[in-house]
């Protein structure tokens, strides 16, 4: 699925798959990003992939989150347990290549994976769980159109 952020936007563009947001456990497949996600490299903070959320998003949830930084994509796993971040590492990716990745949730762990590279975090998830799809800032907002294949 393509989704286009538009500049001065936080959101990507609607997509039909939206409808149908309540996921399972995990999630998995490929991820490409546009040469326009390097632009944002003066931008501070993490912008969202992809994940998976209890009701609040900001209490128990698991996503992949990216950043631009010296030519290359950042990827992290980004976790909210109990209203508290934590956010660890995993590798870099270039523009324009095909990755693939998944996060799971399973007995009290996430575990994200991202072009072979696998990172574990502590974590909750509740009974209702929810996709998240691609969201550029938290108070910024994209600087140009960015292109990113999920």
């Amino acid at each position: 699925m393509k989704y286009n952020i538009k500049r001065g936007k936080h959101f990507a563009n609607f997509t039909l798959n939206r409808l149908f947001p309540f996921t399972g456990k995990s999630l998995k497949g490929n991820v490409r990003f546009s040469y326009n996600c390097l632009s944002p490299e003066v931008i501070p903070g993490w912008n969202k992939l992809t994940g998976i959320s209890s009701l609040k998003i900001h209490n128990n949830s698991g996503r992949l989150v990216w950043r631009a930084q010296k030519g290359k994509i950042m990827i992290a796993g980004y976790v909210y347990k109990d209203g508290r971040r934590n956010e660890m590492l995993i590798t870099s990716l270039l523009p324009d290549i095909f990755y693939p990745y998944s996060v799971e949730y399973k007995k009290g762990v996430w575990v994200f994976s991202i072009n072979g590279t696998t990172v574990m975090m502590p974590g909750a998830l509740g009974f209702w769980k929810f996709k998240c799809f691609p969201y550029f800032g938290g108070k910024s907002t994209a600087p140009e159109d960015l292109v990113i294949h999920i």
